[in-house]
């Protein structure tokens, strides 16, 4: 199960205290912010990966994609 994503210089990665929500650094791990706040639409996140520029996750509400930098999912 992949945790954290790399995007370049970003790193994406499925928040340590809570699994709802995404954190995201631009400054290769040395800081983390929010990038997304959680969704009961969207639930739990187990796992993250990337391919190309769009980011696919498997939740607890099934699979999504995001192709904002995990800003906004959408189920597929």
């Amino acid at each position: 199960m992949a945790q954290i994503i790399s995007m370049g210089i970003k790193l994406i990665r499925i928040s340590k205290c809570n699994p709802f929500l995404l954190e995201i650094s631009d400054n290769a791990g040395i800081s983390w912010q929010i990038r997304f706040n959680g969704s009961t639409e969207v639930g739990e996140f187990w796992d993250i990966f990337r391919r190309g520029e769009t980011i696919y996750a498997t939740t607890s509400k099934g699979r999504f994609r995001s192709v904002d930098s995990g800003s906004y999912w959408m189920q597929i």
